[in-house]
Parts: C-alpha cells; structure tokens; sequence
C-alpha cells in the first residue's frame, strides 16, 4: 500500500495566533499559574490569552498530561466516567467523573487538523452499517422507566480497517446514511469503487451521493465473489461487523448518549484513537516531527497543530 503523508512543520517555537482575531502576538509576561501570557499585536483588539490558547487544554486548570491521559483511557478502552477517575486517583491525580466524559470532545478541532495533515490512504473497497446506540428514555404509559429511544451510529470502515467516518443519526433514514457517506467522501477526497452493506433499502438511494462509478454490493454475513480489477474479491459485511461488536462494549460502558451532537463529536474521536494507534502511526508523526513518541510528545502535537 502507497505510505501515508505527513503535510506539516513544527511550528512550537512559533508566538499562538489570537484567539479572537487571528493576528500574531507578543509575549508579555506569565500568569499566577506559571503559564506564559501573549497579547495580540492588533490595536483594534489587544486581547491577552495564556499559552494554552487555540488547544484543547484551554480554560482548564489541569495539566495537560491529566488530561490527555483521561481523554485516551475514556475514548480508546471500554471503562466508565468514573473508572477512569479512580484509575487517576490511584496516581495522585483527582478528578471529577463529569469531567473525564467532557474532555474527549475538546479535542474535535484539532483532530480535524492533524487528520487533514497527516493524510491515511484509505482503500477504495469501503464497508457501511449501523450500530443501535442508546440515546435518552420518552414517556411511556406502558413502562415505568419510559420506553427507550435509540440512535444510530451510521460506521463507513474501509477494507484495511481504517475508518472512513462516521455519523451519529437520530433515526436509521436514507437522509442519515447519505450525510454518514458524503462525510466519509469528504474525510477520504474520493469516491470508492466498491461499497458493501447490508439489504437495508436506505443503502439502495444513499449510495448515489458518491457517485455513478461507484457499485453497490449487498452482502451481509455469507461472502460474494466480484470481479474487480484483473481478479476477483470475496466481499463481505463481516470485517464492520467485527469493528461495530468491538465498540460495544464502549457504548455500554457510556450507557448510550444524552445529547447526538456531543455523542457524535466523541465518536469521532474514537475514530482518530482507532485510525492513528494502528500500525504505528502515531509514532511515525511524532518523530518525523522531532517528537518523542510519549505522552509529553503526544501533547506537543496538539500545540503544534494549532497554528495550522
């Protein structure tokens, strides 16, 4: 397989852009707290803001190794708000359970960022299914607890494993699978050749948004033989299938979701843990960008990436 790109510089020694206008900065001193204080050049604004400006560690009093430690044990294995918080106590680091299931949402726009940069060559066979996740309970006259209510965690999954994208859907509708594939189209910068899924008659209209070139196969557990390219392959839904059983546990650990948006912007940072600590990815950035592949490197990349 063609090796991903990497498209970006170390910018740390770089002043933060403002926050407010954009334009650059100056330093002017340090915070109580230690941290350095920039004031931006512009006149019309002369806003002031500390280092931690345009990361997902802004506004929080934590170190950022807390953190960051917190958001990958939350987002990349199947432990609860507050299992997490006790693993931390037991390391001398205090904090709320609340807290631990907010964080991994801050870190969406950078996410986005480095994902942009750091470009995965995804396949052109891709796979597309739904997972049931539960979302908030309604009023009931027949049940006690009301009747619960689910959401849709709509998964496009290439054939390598990497996920294309994902789309948390209020309900299982050919509207909601064609916004999860014109995400997936987007995050990829093509059309697949092939795409795979289940008989659910929403596939058979959403698969238009990517394109005439594209061939729809429905197969879900048994395999079908297609020809591609000078050979065959034998296509499947099983390889989705897997991905979505692997989450499960994730989304029992949750309990479901209360709001679809945060649920979605969590998703998708479970797609960036699941993408970029495979094969060693991860790693490859951070030294190809003078960092050491450890947390404290790790965290560097989140205020590298915030000038891009």
């Amino acid at each position: 397989m063609t090796p991903e790109v990497i498209r970006m510089s170390p910018k740390s020694k770089m002043n933060p852009k403002c926050p407010a206008c954009g334009a650059d900065s100056w330093k002017v001193g340090f915070s109580r707290s230690g941290r350095r204080v920039y004031m931006c050049k512009s006149k019309s604004c002369g806003r002031k803001f500390n280092e931690r400006a345009g990361t997902p560690f802004w506004h929080l009093k934590k170190e950022e190794k807390d953190v960051l430690t917190a958001a990958l044990l939350y987002a990349k294995y199947p432990l609860s708000t507050y299992q997490v918080a006790d693993l931390l106590e037991l390391f001398g680091v205090k904090v709320s359970p609340s807290s631990v299931g907010r964080w991994p949402q801050r870190f969406g726009h950078s996410v986005k960022k480095i994902a942009k940069r750091y470009t995965i060559k995804f396949s052109k066979v891709w796979h597309a299914d739904e997972k049931f996740v539960p979302h908030k309970r309604v009023p009931s006259k027949r049940w006690k607890r009301g009747k619960r209510k689910w959401a849709y965690q709509i998964t496009v999954l290439d054939s390598e494993g990497n996920v294309v994208a994902s789309y948390l859907a209020p309900a299982r509708s050919t509207e909601a699978i064609k916004k999860a594939l014109r995400r997936a189209k987007e995050e990829a910068g093509f059309s697949p050749d092939i795409i795979v899924t289940d008989d659910y008659p929403g596939y058979d209209r959403g698969v238009n948004v990517l394109g005439r070139h594209t061939r729809h196969v429905r197969a879900h557990f048994e395999g079908k033989l297609i020809p591609y390219g000078k050979g065959a392959l034998l296509l499947s839904n099983n390889k989705i299938e897997r991905y979505h059983s692997q989450i499960a546990p994730k989304i029992r650990s949750m309990r479901g979701v209360k709001n679809l948006e945060r649920g979605d912007r969590f998703f998708r940072f479970y797609n960036f843990t699941h993408n970029f600590f495979r094969k060693g990815r991860l790693k490859r950035i951070l030294s190809q960008l003078g960092l050491k592949p450890s947390l404290k490197g790790l965290t560097k990349l989140f205020y590298i990436v915030r000038d891009f």
